[in-house]
């Protein structure tokens, strides 16, 4: 079988697997929360739930399958568990509401952007009209309780990241790591918040979030740039130092490594959210898209995008990972973000190709997403959360729908084709 024939029958059969598990997601209301939800998957794995960002990335592909309520169930389930300080759990129990895991983790900066795309395909202004003091609150308690030096933001702990991404799990204290990924999404939220303001007629409001946006774009490209190795990277509030090579946390001491070792230890994949998020100037992006996106020895396998660069002494494919050294060790068996592909990645990286005019890439980065995940449907009869960026293989959660479910419209997206719906940001 030639290669467009293989993407073509894979294509064919992952749409099909979507297609068919859609309904065996869709749960009705039930519990504490008011709305229909979307289960994670339909086996035993991540049961009874509401994921924030998962459950964002679901509901977009209902969307495009013409359910945006889907959307604005999720946003108004996970609004109803808003306290008066506008902290939203980001896990939540679908039959009791409230709180899902240790300790106090607010809801992933993914709501506004949400509503934002719900806007643009419904044009439902009333509805937005009726959300929007909601999500200014849930935004404000981000910018108060998340502030860091520089006019940036950081997570309170590891595991309000990538379950065990090394930056901020191999490290010191989470509180000093201003990660790429989550000052991005900020940006992307404060952005759909001048988006959601404009179309109600907020217009102080729309000036005031799009100003806010810019601030925090010149921030990340300011503090989250690393000039000699061009690529964004988290920066370490103890050393001053952008966090991608393992001697910026040796207090400065780079004479007990050679040049080699360590270079790339925390080159992951939270660096690319600037990519994707479109605050990289093109000439910035061209670089690190080149030196780092689409090279085999760091973030592109032949299977998609490894969530930790291959040349970092930490990059391993194991089926669960690390627990965080600094954080809840009951985690250890989170499953692995120092290495394996997850599809959101893919997703991000795509966007991210397009944006920036790489189209033959993302074409091949959608192909290269689905022939993955055909691959484990056709083992296993299902898909799984991640893989192994060196074989292929499905490593862990059976009959998991997740973000996967987007994996069938990426094709949608390029040039010629009919995208379902705008990343309106």
């Amino acid at each position: 079988m030639n290669p467009s024939a293989k993407n073509n029958s894979n294509h064919a059969m992952v749409s099909d697997h979507i297609r068919s598990i859609l309904p065996k997601l869709v749960h009705p209301q039930q519990g504490k929360l008011p709305y229909p939800t979307l289960g994670v998957g339909y086996g035993q794995h991540y049961a009874g739930y509401i994921y924030c960002w998962d459950n964002h990335h679901m509901s977009l592909r209902f969307a495009a399958g013409g359910e945006p309520d889907q959307m604005k169930w999720f946003l108004g389930n996970m609004l109803t568990c808003q306290t008066p300080t506008g902290f939203i759990p980001s896990i939540i129990n679908i039959s009791t509401g409230g709180i899902g895991q240790v300790g106090p983790w607010h809801a992933g900066p993914w709501l506004a952007q949400n509503a934002a795309t719900h806007l643009d395909l419904t044009g439902d202004k009333a509805w937005t009209a009726e959300v929007f003091s909601k999500l200014e609150l849930y935004l404000e308690h981000w910018t108060a309780r998340h502030a860091a030096p520089h006019g940036l933001f950081r997570w309170r702990e590891a595991y309000h990241t990538y379950d065990n991404e090394i930056v901020l799990s191999t490290c010191s204290d989470p509180d000093s790591i201003l990660s790429p990924e989550l000052n991005s999404s900020l940006y992307l939220e404060l952005r759909s918040m001048s988006f959601l303001a404009g179309a109600i007629g907020e217009t102080e409001k729309q000036r005031e979030f799009l100003q806010r946006a810019d601030v925090l774009k010149d921030a990340i490209n300011q503090w989250l740039w690393d000039d000699e190795l061009e690529s964004y990277g988290a920066h370490n509030l103890q050393t001053g130092q952008c966090q991608i090579s393992h001697s910026s946390t040796l207090d400065g001491d780079v004479g007990s490594l050679s040049s080699d070792v360590g270079r790339f230890a925390y080159l992951s994949s939270p660096a690319l959210m600037p990519l994707y998020a479109g605050i990289a100037p093109s000439d910035r992006a061209e670089r690190m898209i080149r030196s780092y996106v689409l090279s085999p020895e760091h973030f592109r396998s032949p299977f998609g995008i490894r969530s930790l660069s291959k040349a970092s002494e930490f990059y391993n494919q194991a089926r669960w990972g690390n627990p965080s050294r600094s954080g809840d060790r009951r985690r250890l068996t989170n499953s692995n973000w120092q290495g394996p592909v997850w599809i959101p990645l893919n997703w991000f990286v795509f966007h991210a190709l397009l944006r920036y005019g790489f189209t033959s890439e993302a074409r091949t980065l959608a192909d290269d997403t689905q022939n993955v995940l055909a691959g484990c449907i056709e083992q296993f009869g299902y898909m799984r959360e991640n893989f192994d960026a060196e074989t292929g293989e499905g490593l862990y959660a059976d009959h998991f729908a997740s973000w996967n479910i987007l994996a069938d419209i990426m094709h949608d997206f390029l040039p010629g084709g009919e995208a379902p719906f705008r990343l309106v940001f």
